[in-house]
């Protein structure tokens, strides 16, 4: 009987996400999923940071076989990323699935993991993050490979029962932007006024946002608790849950994104508020 056999090469500690490419789930990576991998122990690697253009398929076939596991957002039910997936279940790779609509996981996939999370829930960020730490560290648990299909024979090195060394890390240098921002959002023809009081560890990076705007019924005011990442220059904020501190005529707050750069002098952020339906920027100021 004729058998398909995959080699997978030199395993690596490191888990492959695969997820559609926009602005919502870009902030989506970089505050929460990339984080909570980071924090299990493993390197975050995404397609579009390892492939070149004319070998797409290659670059992700080879960064799936030398990955432990991986991750796959499948809400809105994207082409790529189910073919990604369904090269990942070839290999036997285990699978942590996450989606903020159930229906967008098919019927066959439901017997994996899976993770649902509700973004109209305040605390929707914290819970994913923590939850997906959680279930990447059982999986790392486990002693076998994992299954795959009648037919396909995957040879080579056992990833739960050799590790590989870890190389010497290049410590860069992380910009240090703990402490208190003054400024304003423009969204449209809407001013915010924003303040942000931010502590870091490394480059991961947490605060809380007050946000300050008119209403028909006078001043509103909400606290937004803030994640997010610092790389070089580059700033990237996410709002995970709000409070009304006071109302006015709001009825609801949509969780801020932010993305921006750093000035050279380390006293000033400015960059684009990533929103899927409407434009807007922010500067900051740091006062203490």
């Amino acid at each position: 009987m004729a058998k398909v056999e995959i080699e997978l090469g030199d395993l690596k500690d490191t888990c492959f996400v695969i997820m559609p490419f926009s602005s919502v789930f870009d902030s989506e990576y970089s505050s929460i999923i990339r984080p909570a991998i980071e924090l299990a122990g493993l390197k975050c690697v995404r397609a579009d940071e390892i492939y070149s253009k004319p070998q797409v398929t290659a670059d992700i076939w080879k960064a799936l076989r030398s990955s432990r596991m991986v991750i796959a957002e499948l809400s809105g039910k994207n082409i790529n990323v189910f073919y990604e997936l369904g090269l990942a279940h070839a290999l036997g790779k285990p699978a942590i699935i996450i989606t903020r609509n159930e229906k967008d996981v098919p019927f066959d996939l439901k017997a994996l993991r899976y993770l649902y999370y509700d973004i109209n829930n305040p605390a929707w960020g914290d819970n994913l993050k923590s939850n997906l730490t959680e279930m990447i560290q059982s999986v790392l648990k486990e002693t076998e490979y994992g299954t795959v299909f009648e037919g396909i024979a995957v040879t080579g090195i056992n990833p739960y029962k050799q590790k590989e060394s870890t190389p010497s890390k290049v410590v860069k240098n992380i910009q240090n932007i703990a402490g208190i921002w003054e400024g304003d959002m423009i969204l449209e023809d809407d001013k915010y006024e924003i303040k942000i009081d931010l502590s870091q560890k490394g480059s991961e990076i947490s605060g809380t946002m007050i946000v300050c705007y008119s209403t028909d019924k006078g001043m509103a005011i909400v606290q937004e608790s803030m994640m997010g990442t610092i790389q070089d220059f580059f700033v990237m904020l996410q709002g995970v849950s709000y409070t009304f501190v006071k109302q006015g005529a709001a009825n609801e707050y949509n969780l801020d994104a932010l993305s921006g750069m750093l000035s050279k002098s380390a006293s000033e952020i400015s960059g684009d508020i990533i929103d899927e339906k409407t434009k807007g920027h922010f500067s900051l100021k740091k006062i203490a």
